[in-house]
């Protein structure tokens, strides 16, 4: 994985990888080769907001790794696994491929330098909502967006970035 200490922005603006990113990077390895052409196509946010934008390539860069599943209940028993660098489980779908995809979205916040941000994640295919166990979710809606999006979506289970998966819930999960 090609990552460097920092991408250079459109605008000319830093996006900074911290140790910590790079470890949550190491469950999207595809990403690195595509970093830097990606953020050098990006604005920063001139209010200091965080960033949350989907990178449009122009040619597939490779499979989605998230896709919609049949809706369920946080009580319906489904499948999860838990991946690298990540505090609790995912919702995970076998044996299937993520459809084709040209977005690689990239997730970062205000440092504290004007002009230059913190990468928080990247990965390629569409934005998708915080997991709901996500500790950064801080209100009631965010955390019903969570559970609304994750109840309808599932990631890819890929064994190279994730362990074996297993039956549960997600009320067993959170409450874990």
């Amino acid at each position: 994985m090609d990552l460097r200490n920092f991408y250079t922005t459109k605008c000319g603006g830093r996006i900074v990888l911290t140790h910590k990113a790079c470890e949550h990077l190491r469950a999207h390895p595809e990403v690195g080769e595509l970093m830097a052409e990606a953020i050098g196509r990006l604005e920063l946010p001139i209010d200091g907001s965080f960033l949350a934008a989907e990178v449009d390539l122009g040619r597939v860069i490779g499979r989605s790794g998230c896709v919609p599943t049949e809706p369920i209940e946080t009580i319906t028993p489904t499948l999860f696994a838990q991946r690298v660098g990540r505090d609790k489980p995912t919702r995970v779908v076998v044996g299937i491929e993520g459809p084709e995809t040209t977005k690689l979205v990239v997730l970062a916040f205000a440092g504290r330098e004007p002009g230059t941000y913190v990468l928080v994640s990247s990965w390629i295919g569409e934005l998708a909502e915080k997991e709901p166990w996500d500790r950064s979710i801080r209100s009631q809606e965010e955390a019903d967006r969570a559970v609304g999006f994750w109840t309808t979506h599932g990631l890819v289970h890929d064994p190279a970035v994730m362990g074996e998966p297993f039956e549960s819930t997600w009320e067993e999960i959170l409450n874990s």
